[in-house]
């Protein structure tokens, strides 16, 4: 078993960091929000998708419950994955420890992530086998602990694919690492948060999602140039209904879509 010191505080500087990605601490008695735990109610996440459904501006449940999905997987994601990978430091995102907010405004969410409990693990040593046990038990809480407890609950009450729910997350881990991690942590951190994306993306990762396949890597693809960009993106193999609750339809980046709609008008 690895060696891990006494829960610590996050230093100041390093709140500042994870708090740009929503992180905070949770306070009771927040308008608009509910225990994480308790979507796993059928009553109340019905409830709470409903009351969340007209502010989005989107038709049904099932375009709900995928919008609701990518803000959860980015704030969820990104404080656990930079603090882990930047910081080397363990913050519990399991389902019993997070708060779920949901305000919004002019259809844009004003939600950010408070957790119940905000101090971290830190390995007490940092070898390499040392460090994948406590990766995984960090990693595990916030995957197989939460997201997937929520992909599996919005697939049951809404009918939404899993593939595009589990694609809404796998677009939050690659644009942290990839946008936000890689190009900020230290020199001397890049390799380690390398290791971590590179552990995520692997088809031998099942465990820490508790399932029988790693959901992200089938949708982790080559970068290319489209018709419609200008820099080479990760186009999407499915739609998240973003432009369902848009007026007039507001399509994301790399969205599958648009590019089938050009190839069918072409002359």
């Amino acid at each position: 078993m690895f060696e891990q010191v006494p829960k610590q505080a996050l230093l100041a500087e390093e709140w500042d960091v994870l708090a740009a990605f929503g992180l905070k601490a949770y306070q009771a008695d927040e308008p608009l929000a509910i225990d994480s735990s308790k979507l796993l109610d059928d009553a109340l996440c019905l409830e709470t998708l409903r009351n969340i459904m007209p502010e989005l501006g989107a038709p049904n449940l099932k375009v709900t419950a995928s919008l609701v999905i990518k803000r959860v997987a980015f704030l969820t994601l990104a404080p656990v994955l930079y603090a882990m990978s930047g910081f080397n430091k363990g913050l519990d995102a399991s389902i019993e420890n997070s708060v779920f907010e949901y305000p919004l405004d002019n259809r844009i969410w004003q939600s950010k992530m408070p957790l119940k409990n905000t101090s971290v693990s830190v390995l007490e040593r940092s070898d390499k086998e040392d460090r994948a046990v406590w990766r995984h038990e960090i990693l595990s809480k916030v995957f197989s602990g939460h997201l997937t407890l929520l992909v599996e609950q919005f697939y049951r009450l809404t009918k939404v694919s899993r593939r595009i729910l589990w694609e809404n997350v796998a677009v939050r881990v690659f644009s942290i690492y990839e946008q936000r991690i890689l190009v900020s942590v230290i020199e001397e951190k890049r390799a380690t948060a390398e290791a971590d994306y590179a552990y995520l993306l692997d088809k031998s990762t099942t465990a820490l999602f508790g399932l029988n396949e790693n959901p992200l890597t089938v949708f982790y693809q080559d970068k290319q140039l489209t018709a419609l960009s200008e820099n080479p993106v990760r186009v999407r193999r499915t739609c998240c209904f973003y432009y369902q609750a848009t007026e007039p339809p507001v399509y994301c980046g790399s969205c599958p879509l648009p590019l089938k709609k050009k190839r069918t008008t072409l002359p």
